[in-house]
């Protein structure tokens, strides 16, 4: 028996979804951490010398994604490039390009954050956060630091979507949506 109170601990897995059957395209691998802050405003409608009512909105959410290993395959499909590679091992050779100006303002792309959880009964569960378009900034760097070493950004902005993480059509747009599952 389980409830839909649900508590997250820390993020275990985040992946670029393929947009077509909800399947995972690319792995970032090593997450270490990640936010999801919404942009948000709202107006006062005041008279008589108070505010008689709020009008509030939702621009779009801003995700951010920290990862201790860079994957050249993620780094490929968010900028719209192939991988490279030549010889065998140990002898072996990657490469990606980074930052061109073809890898600006690629198409946006389902991501799937997942969180372990449990219910207020103590049940375990796995939380999963769907964002339907996410428009991925260029990839950012931070490091290496000591004893952190060097960490790779994967971030973007959630927006607007009138289709989910497989194409079908939403009764009412969104930038994403919660599922707790086990």
């Amino acid at each position: 028996m389980s409830n839909s109170i649900i508590e997250g601990f820390s993020i275990s897995h985040a992946a670029i979804l393929d947009g077509e059957t909800g399947a995972e395209d690319a792995d970032i691998y090593g997450v270490r951490d990640g936010s999801l802050a919404v942009d948000s405003g709202s107006f006062d409608n005041t008279g008589d010398d108070s505010v008689l009512s709020t009008w509030l909105w939702f621009n779009f959410a801003t995700v951010t994604i920290t990862a201790g290993y860079i994957s050249f395959d993620v780094v490929a499909l968010l900028q719209g490039g192939d991988v490279t590679s030549s010889g065998s091992a140990p002898d072996d050779y990657y490469s990606v390009s980074l930052w061109d100006e073809e890898s600006l303002n690629q198409p946006p792309r389902p991501l799937l954050i997942r969180v372990p959880a449990k219910d207020s009964l103590g049940v375990a569960r796995v939380l999963d956060i769907i964002l339907y378009r996410v428009q991925f900034d260029p990839i950012k760097f931070t490091g290496p630091q000591y004893k952190n070493g060097l960490t790779a950004d994967f971030g973007g902005k959630a927006l607007m979507s009138s289709v989910d993480e497989t194409g079908e059509t939403l009764a009412k747009r969104a930038p994403g949506r919660l599922i707790s599952h086990t």
